[in-house]
């Protein structure tokens, strides 16, 4: 479980600034919470079944979830997307460094806005730049790029989290050795983490969690209870937030129906489990979790999101 890949083509470099439905401008977004009602969630998947409710889904998943994960861990170690690199084994495309450009953007936007709102003073803040924060953690994190990339331009430490012992292992490499000195490794499947897995100097809780291409790989009833897990382990402020979770995933675009999930198997011709989740089937998702969304940027392919517990 990787962190992963966009399944349809390059990743967007423009975005539009969301908060709930709402358009706004990156600097200020006002928060809304939706409710999603399950019975709207539908979607097919690669073997021509059709879903009529998320019930029906989540019933599809838990019965199949033993034998679709077992496919994909065999997935990622045959190779995964493959590529000459390891940013092309984890993505599937040469587009990381672009991708990590526009993570960081993303992240600067959120940072300054945690900094100008009254109830967060961006304790650390750089005259005219980003607050600076203390710990940051990378789920599914793969060889480490989005720690590369993204979270050590921002953060004094970060720990990684990624279930295949191989990518692990090759993260401390891919990171070189004073990058890897500022982390630390776990090899821990999302859906099995507890608070055990989160590092010591994390007690007083993380600043941010980057969660990207991952939860696309996971079962909905493993995505809430991840997402739960995740969430109870960031910072808490005197005002009951602080930390943020940062979710980006992919989304139906194209001649996609936009509002339906898509759903591969491993009977099918990509031969691994993976879903391309709507904006409201992620919404559901957040609200099963306690989540509510902060900020939100949509992308010609993806959604990016910046949560808060509520």
């Amino acid at each position: 479980m990787a962190g992963a890949k966009q399944r349809h083509g390059k990743k967007n470099n423009k975005a539009t600034t969301i908060a709930a439905t709402e358009v706004s401008t990156p600097k200020k977004t006002t928060s809304k919470t939706i409710k999603i009602n399950p019975e709207s969630i539908q979607g097919s998947d690669d073997m021509g079944n059709f879903y009529a409710c998320h019930a029906e889904l989540m019933a599809k998943q838990d019965a199949s979830k033993e034998d679709w994960y077992a496919a994909n861990q065999l997935w990622w170690d045959s190779g995964g997307y493959g590529g000459k690199t390891d940013d092309e084994s984890m993505i599937g495309d040469t587009g990381g460094e672009k991708d990590g450009e526009e993570g960081l953007a993303f992240l600067d936007r959120l940072l300054l806005q945690h900094g100008e709102d009254d109830h967060h003073p961006g304790k650390g803040r750089k005259k005219n730049g980003p607050a600076t924060t203390t710990m940051a953690m990378d789920c599914g994190a793969g060889v480490g790029r989005i720690t590369k990339l993204v979270l050590l331009k921002r953060f004094d430490s970060v720990q990684l989290v990624e279930a295949n012992a191989n990518l692990s292992t090759r993260s401390k490499v891919y990171l070189g050795r004073k990058r890897a000195a500022k982390c630390h490794f776990t090899c821990a499947n999302l859906q099995d983490m507890g608070p055990q897995h989160f590092e010591e100097n994390s007690a007083s809780g993380i600043d941010l969690i980057w969660v990207q291409w991952t939860l696309q790989y996971l079962t909905d009833a493993d995505v809430i209870y991840a997402l739960k897990t995740l969430g109870s382990g960031l910072k808490v402020d005197d005002h009951g937030t602080g930390g943020y979770l940062v979710v980006k995933e992919n989304r139906p675009y194209g001649n996609a129906r936009t509002d339906r999930f898509q759903m591969d198997t491993p009977q099918g011709e990509h031969g691994r489990y993976d879903i391309t989740r709507s904006d409201a089937h992620h919404r559901l998702l957040f609200q099963k979790a306690g989540l509510r969304v902060h900020m939100m940027e949509q992308g010609d392919e993806t959604n990016t999101y910046a949560l808060t517990v509520l």
